[in-house]
């Protein structure tokens, strides 16, 4: 059988419209696996240089508040210390300033002939006055007298005399000073130093006895 002439024309028309083999397609690029990388060693070390000296920078910050407070605190309390201090001696300051002034008004109009009694009188006056600045302060004076029994917790025996009877035993035979007395603690702080009498057989009548264990 022959083929028509129409069915020859129609072949070649459709190997013309065909692809060609031979033509190059087009490269797809290859995907890039990007999950895989390996992360930079430096950069890593560079980040965490970096969060440590911020780290560092704040910690300092803060201790130089907490030592900018500390400094103020420290002054506040320094000022309120030195404000007590001087609440507390106002008084004592002020009996002070009236002794001193006591002083040198009698010093400039102090007679020219005074007794010996004007003296001590005038000396007692100003005992007095500090006696009443140490009571402010809370120190009274410990006034021993002749005859009075000795306390080792009140009194220093400075010197021992031989009793001549038993009943001077352990009695005061004279006040050398007067002692003081802590009246916030009821403690004795300066006893009072006296001469004490010693009743001993052995050393009844016996003049070398007078004055023994004297701690003067």
């Amino acid at each position: 059988m022959h083929d028509q002439p129409g069915q020859d024309d129609q072949r070649e028309e459709a190997a013309a419209a065909a692809p060609d083999d031979a033509a190059e397609l087009p490269e797809t690029p290859e995907p890039v696996d990007t999950a895989g990388e390996t992360p930079d060693p430096v950069a890593e070390i560079a980040g965490a240089v970096s969060e440590l000296t911020d780290q560092l920078r704040q910690h300092h910050d803060r201790a130089a508040a907490r030592e900018r407070v500390i400094d103020k605190l420290h002054a506040e309390v320094e000022r309120l210390r030195a404000g007590e201090q001087n609440l507390l001696l106002r008084p004592i300051t002020t009996d002070l300033q009236n002794l001193r002034k006591d002083l040198l008004h009698q010093a400039r109009t102090l007679p020219p002939e005074l007794s010996r009694q004007q003296v001590a009188d005038l000396l007692e006056s100003f005992a007095l006055s500090a006696e009443q600045a140490l009571e402010r302060c809370g120190s009274a004076p410990i006034r021993p007298e002749v005859g009075a029994e000795f306390s080792a917790r009140e009194h220093r025996a400075v010197k021992t005399l031989p009793a001549e009877e038993p009943e001077q035993h352990e009695r005061i035979a004279l006040v050398v000073s007067d002692g003081y007395l802590d009246t916030t603690t009821d403690r004795v702080t300066v006893p009072a130093r006296v001469h004490v009498y010693r009743w001993s057989a052995t050393t009844e009548n016996d003049p070398r006895a007078e004055g023994m264990s004297a701690d003067v």
